[in-house]
């Protein structure tokens, strides 16, 4: 008999990724395992991830990998190097999920599809004979001396020695997400960093995104430019890579989105918080110099002078944004290039170089990736995710404060807190 099969229950809270790869590996350890979801099915989010094509990790060792965690690096460490990329991906195939990495980067299941992950988690969790518990909301933890003995759900009061909190975070709130997980670690006694949505679509103060809303640029660079003390207050980071992105780069109605943005989004919520606005500038040819578009400028004066300065522009950039920087840089398109003074070529690339924009919002926790914020790490052991509060209360997932950046980051983050926090509950 394994010796975990006469511990009592571990109680998981949440069946998002986290939750079932922590009820997975826990049960593979001998316990049985209970996982209670407030939504009739499991892993309803993960089924919208990467646009439902599920992009669950990607190619960077893992030392690059946690590198990209910024100033949480060094908490994340544990979980990653516990289950890496490479070892997640294996998992996956030991469940029948070939995966593969079409464009070198990012790594998603050869169906193209989030559904054979979540439904390959679902069916492994049933062989395993985890106990499902749906349409069942959690209201509190019991905790008797320091430690966690059970749960009280909607439908009554369940014993455990162990649970892990993976009830995820606040965005996608139509496929469940919200706060009642943040709910049950202030009860618990934990402190929460203040939540506010990343990997989202930013609001402008601008309104001419909207005039080339569709419009997409493959690759910029998106730097936040810290107007006034609190500004940089705000925005002030241990790791100043985070303070710039480079990517896709999408105008909306609204706005701008895209790869690059939502990079840099949580970021700008946080700053948000405190400010009225935040200050960006957007290069629109960063493999392009100052002193190239000078050259460049020269050059088509001299061999194509009678040329338009729209169409010298729309060249490079997409006809709709180059009238749009013509016409802040107060450069009449149809003026021909010859014709372009010192001044106005100047201004134009200042404009190519360093366009500005204001935020002044974002769309939202319902728009919103990921959740920035949420339960303190100083309070939470980087090498078992265990409480400091509360004995065998273990967290997994979005529901700590921790965010990484689009490309496969969350998810793989979510799945190697679950299977961090199920090894180490199970060695108790």
């Amino acid at each position: 008999m394994n010796r975990n099969q006469n511990i009592a229950a571990v109680a998981v809270i949440g069946a998002g990724p986290a939750g079932l790869m922590a009820a997975i590996w826990a049960a593979r350890s001998g316990v049985h395992v209970i996982v209670f979801e407030q939504l009739p099915e499991p892993g309803v989010r993960l089924l919208a991830t990467g646009g439902g094509h599920c992009n669950f990790t990607n190619t960077l060792g893992t030392e690059d990998f946690v590198r990209r965690f910024g100033e949480k690096r060094r908490f994340v460490a544990p979980a990653i190097k516990a289950l890496n990329g490479n070892r997640l991906r294996l998992f996956f195939e030991e469940l029948g999920i070939a995966s593969h990495s079409p464009d070198g980067f990012h790594v998603l299941p050869v169906s193209d599809s989030a559904r054979s992950i979540r439904d390959a988690l679902r069916q492994t969790c049933r062989n395993l004979r985890v106990a499902f518990r749906f349409d069942s909301r959690v209201d509190g933890l019991q905790i008797d001396r320091g430690h966690v003995t059970g749960i009280i759900t909607s439908r009554g009061a369940e014993s455990a020695a162990r649970v892990v909190l993976a009830a995820g975070g606040a965005s996608y709130k139509s496929l469940g997400g919200g706060e009642s997980g943040f709910r049950l670690a202030r009860l618990a006694g934990h402190t929460l960093v203040p939540l506010c949505p990343a990997l989202v679509p930013l609001i402008t103060r601008e309104t001419w995104p909207a005039t080339i809303a569709g419009v997409t640029l493959p690759r910029v660079v998106v730097s936040l430019a810290c107007r006034g003390e609190a500004s940089a207050r705000s925005l002030a980071v241990q790791d100043n890579a985070r303070v710039a992105a480079t990517g896709s780069l999408l105008f909306t109605h609204k706005g701008i989105s895209g790869p690059v943005v939502l990079d840099i989004s949580g970021r700008v919520s946080s700053a948000l918080m405190t400010c009225a606005s935040v200050g960006i500038m957007i290069d629109l040819a960063p493999d392009r110099t100052i002193e190239a578009w000078q050259d460049h400028i020269k050059r088509s004066r001299k061999e194509h002078g009678a040329r338009t300065v729209l169409a010298m522009l729309a060249a490079i950039l997409p006809s709709a944004l180059a009238k749009v920087v013509l016409a802040r840089a107060d450069v009449p398109a149809a003026a021909s290039v010859a014709r372009l003074s010192r001044e106005q070529s100047r201004k134009l690339i200042v404009l190519i170089k360093n366009l500005p924009l204001t935020v002044v919002g974002t769309e939202g926790f319902g728009k919103a990736m990921v959740t920035q914020g949420g339960i303190n790490l100083a309070e939470v052991c980087p090498k078992t995710l265990e409480s400091k509060r509360v004995r065998g209360l273990f967290f997994a997932g979005e529901i700590l404060d921790v965010d990484g950046p689009c490309g496969g980051f969350n998810l793989q983050w979510a799945f190697s807190s679950g299977f961090l926090a199920a090894q180490n509950l199970c060695n108790q």
